[in-house]
């Protein structure tokens, strides 16, 4: 980015915001002008990234306090909230497993079967994607397996990733695997986070279960992962239809790793046993009420530090301050404390009235206008800031013409996961774009992908909505 552009996108957000924010607009009360604002600014600069999207995500605060739109003390507690440090202990885990190879690891074994075909080469890796997304965050499954996929490419003779369609394919293939698959559990990302903790403060007034999340959830993930399935088989051309010596690669580079190692049965049981205790935390809570997932999570991430493999500690400070994607997690905090902001000065519902309208009955052309929306936004800024600004509005319009908002807000949730077009959509297709994927092919692609998505996504949300009684509980 040149430096006119850059400082066109640093001034420009802000300038957006105090013109929103001072010009009187006939029922409008100025609070929820400047959230308007300060929701304009914040999308401005995720979108141009004239800063970093962590940088964005401390806003809050400062512009709520500087321009006196909500107390700040009602604002601060969100960046210490339970999820936060759940997405702090998942990363610790993270960093465990890449010190270890544990990741490296479980994607070629999963990999050894796939054969020379480059067609179920991209199916498979964005099947492993999927899958591996739904437990662990997107930019960690797309970190871990992309460096797998580029030695694959160099072992086969493509340097350029850029100018084959082959190479391309993969990376994408890995992209929007994270997206798709990252549906599947809260633990898929930091946007399911924020959606469970907008349940649990604005609807609920207690927690909401994981395993309620994958039980819901599960005929939506499954039926647009098969569709995106298909799709992928027909999407790409690669230059090449075999290639040789795949499986010998992946065989050879297991090898090299050796035997399973202590360290990394530990990093495993660490992972395995949080993974346990959170989907069956109802089988314990009325004993252990406060050892909530983000507790267990960082307690084992804690323990990471203390058991010793060979002489020194499984997981050390420098290491694993290094590999934790602290900007996700900023982040995460900033797209709730906005939603925070909405919430409070009455945003949301002044927009959910504007959008009640086409509520209707909550019937058909609510979920498609609710997701329509959501799948809008989260092509252009980060699906974590999709959650925070949609999900809110979501609420707040169907209480108020009297409808549950819970099958809702579990749609337009899924659908915030499908950010495939642009990078500044979701960390599998910004780390892509860093490995100089054809962004073009990328953005092309994305736009069929995302229209079969959304289509699936209507047609079985809303037969669950109007057919299964379930659908409507959390």
């Amino acid at each position: 980015m040149s430096i006119e552009r850059q400082t066109i996108h640093l001034l420009g957000a802000p300038a957006l915001f105090l013109l929103l924010a001072f010009s009187p607009v006939a029922g409008m009360p100025y609070e929820v002008r400047a959230s308007i604002g300060l929701l304009l600014w914040m999308s401005w600069w995720w979108i141009a990234s004239p800063v970093h999207l962590a940088v964005t995500g401390f806003l809050p605060p400062v512009v709520v306090a500087l321009f006196n739109i909500v107390p700040v003390g009602s604002i601060l507690p969100v960046y210490a909230d339970q999820l936060v440090f759940l997405l702090i202990g998942a990363n610790m885990l993270a960093a465990l497993w890449r010190r270890w190879n544990v990741d490296r690891r479980i994607a070629l074994l999963a990999l050894m079967s796939i054969g020379t075909d480059t067609r179920r080469h991209i199916m498979a890796w964005f099947l492993i994607a999927a899958v591996l997304s739904s437990v662990l965050p997107n930019a960690v499954v797309a970190g871990s397996m992309m460096p797998i996929i580029l030695a694959m490419l160099r072992f086969l003779g493509i340097e350029k990733i850029g100018a084959s369609a082959f190479g391309t394919a993969l990376l994408i293939a890995v992209a929007w695997g994270t997206s798709i698959g990252g549906a599947g559990t809260p633990l898929g990302g930091a946007h399911n986070l924020l959606a469970v903790q907008l349940l649990e403060r604005s609807l609920l007034g207690r927690e909401f279960l994981f395993t309620t999340w994958t039980a819901r959830l599960l005929p939506l993930t499954a039926g647009v992962t098969i569709a995106s399935l298909v799709f992928m088989r027909f999407a790409f051309t690669p230059e090449i239809r075999h290639v040789q010596g795949t499986r010998e690669y992946f065989v050879q580079e297991l090898r090299a790793l050796g035997p399973i190692t202590a360290a990394e049965r530990w990093g495993l049981g660490f992972f395995f046993a949080a993974m346990l205790l959170a989907f069956t935390r109802q089988s314990y809570a009325s004993l252990l009420p406060g050892l909530t997932p983000a507790v267990v999570f960082l307690g084992f991430g804690l323990v990471s530090f203390a058991v010793r493999h060979k002489g020194e500690p499984l997981l050390e400070w420098d290491y694993a301050q290094k590999h934790m994607v602290w900007g996700l997690i900023f982040l995460f905090a900033g797209g709730s404390a906005l939603g925070q902001v909405l919430s409070d000065t009455g945003t949301a519902k002044f927009v959910a009235d504007l959008l009640t309208p086409t509520a209707g009955q909550g019937g058909f052309t609510a979920i498609a206008v609710f997701s329509f929306l959501t799948m809008l936004l989260t092509q252009v800024t980060s699906n974590t800031a999709t959650v925070a600004i949609v999900v809110p509005i979501t609420i707040t319009a169907f209480q108020g013409i009297g409808l549950n908002p819970i099958p809702f807000v579990y749609i337009v949730s899924v659908a915030a996961n499908y950010g495939l077009m642009l990078p500044s959509a979701s960390a599998g297709p910004a780390i892509a774009a860093g490995y100089e994927v054809n962004l073009s092919t990328m953005f092309w692609r994305g736009v069929w992908l995302s229209a079969l998505c959304w289509v699936v996504l209507l047609v079985i949300g809303y037969l669950l909505a109007t057919m299964w009684p379930g659908f409507s509980v959390a």
